[in-house]
């Protein structure tokens, strides 16, 4: 395997982190939109109050990672979803503002951070599905479309999937959490959204077929069906564990499915981390990639830092482990 290559999928390792670590922070937050008792609101935002700005910092690597390593496509992302980026880092900021912010009006700031938290899980979900179809750009590289050229039915359908996942991610961490009737209440949701997570990923594979060919051809690969069919029986199993009561099980699978995908589809997407839907254009990792000698030195270095960052995570994890019965701390 060639550097660029083992960058690519360490990227997706990255991404795949931040899915499986922020992404139940972003469904505790929408989920804030069905929960009416203040009481419950707070216990729920104190399952995630040691724990989500941490999260993020797989986000920060993985964006790195793709400067670093990617600069020619960093540009092309940039200049092709500059307003999509510019919104989700807008949307990142006010969301650590409606975080902190909370104690002086509950009632508003929750559902500021419940609207927050949908759009960041949504907008990414679209900006995956845009470089999963495709962009509309000539045979120079230059975007021919505006912002609403990015909401197209199949980025779309992938945003949904997004939403829906962080939601059943989210569910299942407060199902781990909490108890009594709040926890009941959140298996509830849990169910539900698995629900519409396993519609809407069966929704994205067919839209792949229809409209992104080159994409489905690789998934249909014996590793590409192979790791298609485990995720959608560990996602099946885990309605059933739902259904039955488990809680740390469930939770474990919603986490473990996040990496999965994310590495499905990069899979999908390799070699090509950008193809056109009306030229000729694309964009190889191997062309884009920086020189092997710094592809290779900042491997070394990023997988360390990595494995740094996990075992901070696992030790906040267990410092900050066990049920969280009472509204305490960030109310």
């Amino acid at each position: 395997m060639d550097y660029a290559t083992a960058w690519f999928y360490f990227s997706a390792f990255l991404l795949g982190m931040y899915l499986a670590f922020d992404g139940f922070d972003l469904g505790i937050g929408t989920l804030l939109f069905f929960v009416k008792d203040q009481r419950d609101r707070d216990v729920l935002i104190n399952t995630i109050a040691p724990v989500w700005d941490g999260n993020e910092v797989w986000f920060i690597t993985w964006g790195a990672g793709l400067f670093a390593m990617w600069p020619a496509l960093y540009a092309t992302l940039f200049s092709t979803f500059y307003l999509a980026v510019w919104l989700l880092a807008f949307l990142f900021i006010f969301r650590a503002v409606s975080f902190e912010f909370r104690n002086r009006n509950k009632a508003l700031w929750d559902k500021l951070f419940a609207v927050v938290s949908a759009l960041i899980a949504l907008i990414l979900g679209v900006i995956v599905g845009n470089l999963i179809q495709g962009l509309p750009l000539d045979a120079s590289g230059a975007f021919k479309g505006s912002l609403l050229t990015l909401f197209r039915p199949y980025p779309l359908i992938v945003g949904l999937f997004v939403l829906f996942a962080v939601m059943w991610h989210g569910a299942n961490w407060a199902v781990y959490k909490t108890t009594g009737k709040l926890q009941e209440t959140m298996r509830g949701y849990a169910f539900k959204f698995w629900l519409l997570t396993v519609v809407f990923l069966l929704l994205t594979v067919i839209g792949m077929k229809i409209w992104a060919p080159l994409r489905f051809e690789r998934l249909m690969t014996p590793l590409g069906l192979g790791l298609t069919l485990v995720i959608l029986v560990a996602g099946l199993l885990d309605g059933y564990l739902i259904k039955k009561g488990e809680e740390k099980l469930t939770f474990y699978i919603s986490w473990l499915a996040f990496p999965l995908v994310t590495f499905l589809i990069y899979y999908s997407m390799y070699p090509y981390w950008i193809i056109s839907t009306i030229s000729d254009f694309k964009l190889d990792i191997h062309d884009l990639a920086a020189s092997p000698l710094t592809l290779q030195a900042v491997l070394g270095v990023s997988v360390v830092l990595a494995i740094i960052i996990m075992a901070y995570t696992l030790y906040v994890y267990r410092m900050f482990g066990g049920k969280v019965e009472e509204a305490t701390g960030y109310y």
